[in-house]
């Protein structure tokens, strides 16, 4: 199945130009890419390409103008599903076709010419998925193959950019606001865990983002804190959404840190407090006296150590959020 949120989160963040450009010259071969500035590419409507194939289909469709019947198109699928479409490569020469199609009748006129020519199409599958691409690169490889008919093979490959097989270091080394957000979606990533994630983001991209970097982040933040939030399927992300969206980026940063040491506590602290009732008041105390310093007095703790399992109970299930105040008052 395809993610439909995922989809239309990198949809919205390739619709920008200028990010679009950075993933072109971060994944596309050199020989390409220095053949095309930012100025060139226009995004068009792919509506008209058609819904043949499933609603899973999330696409953008660019238009190098080159002039003088040179005029390239860069057509991206974006491709998140549990399940790798092995008819890939004849989706793509479909959507291609659509695209010629829709060419021929805008020119109408010079079609009918002679040295008409089609447009070159680059075709660029970006799969975000877990599991491995194993689909055809070209759609000559599903044809069956006849002895002495080997000419009438077709052959129409696409590009893939498996972000499952970019080095960690790779996305990192490319400073800029699309890193950061690929890094945050990389499946397979060796990062422990999410604080660590969020560590290296913040010490190792956002600090040496340049100011158009920095611009760049801001404006497609949403999209970071989306796919965050879905990778680590924390409740506060999404209860405090409208909060961390209008937070300075450093402080953004600060505060899902501590969400995510506070659901790692939260993690070991429920792998401990299903033993021993003795047990559920040490991890308490100790909690409670990290927490509050001098404020957690001997007082306190004794009447931890004297309150019933429901009380106890109680506390565990509020030990970060509770106030002293209120703590005293249920220990009562």
């Amino acid at each position: 199945m395809s993610n439909p949120i995922k989809d239309s989160i990198f949809k919205e963040l390739f619709e920008d130009r200028t990010v679009f450009y950075d993933f072109l010259k971060a994944f596309l071969p050199k020989e390409i890419t220095k053949q095309i500035k930012e100025t060139d590419l226009k995004r068009e409507q792919t509506e008209l390409i058609g819904k043949d194939f499933s609603i899973k289909r999330s696409d953008i469709l660019y238009k190098i103008e080159k002039g003088n019947g040179q005029d390239v198109y860069i057509y991206l699928l974006l491709e998140h599903q549990s399940k790798v479409d092995q008819l890939m490569a004849f989706r793509m020469l479909a959507y291609k076709v659509r695209i010629w199609e829709q060419y021929v009748k805008s020119h109408k006129k010079e079609s009918e010419q002679k040295g008409f020519k089609l447009p070159v199409i680059i075709g660029i599958v970006f799969y975000n998925g877990k599991a491995k691409w194993t689909s055809p690169m070209d759609v000559k490889d599903k044809i069956t193959k006849i002895k002495n008919m080997e000419e009438y093979l077709i052959k129409a490959n696409y590009e893939l950019i498996n972000l499952s097989n970019i080095k960690e270091e790779t996305i990192i080394n490319m400073k800029n606001a699309l890193g950061v957000i690929l890094l945050t979606d990389k499946p397979n990533v060796r990062i422990k865990n999410a604080e660590e994630l969020l560590k290296i983001i913040n010490g190792e991209i956002i600090s040496n983002l340049s100011e158009e970097e920095h611009e760049k982040f801001n404006k497609h933040r949403n999209a970071f804190i989306e796919l965050f939030r879905k990778r680590t399927d924390y409740e506060e992300i999404e209860e405090r959404f409208e909060e961390l969206k209008e937070m300075e980026v450093p402080k953004m940063f600060n505060t899902l840190e501590e969400i995510a040491k506070r659901d790692r506590e939260k993690a070991k602290l429920e792998g401990k407090v299903e033993g021993k009732l003795e047990d559920r008041r040490e991890v308490a105390i100790k909690l409670l006296s990290k927490r509050f310093g001098k404020g957690f007095t001997k007082e306190i703790e004794e009447k931890i150590n004297e309150a019933q399992e429901s009380r106890i109970n109680q506390i565990i299930d509020n030990i970060f959020e509770i106030t002293i105040e209120e703590l005293k008052e249920l220990l009562k």
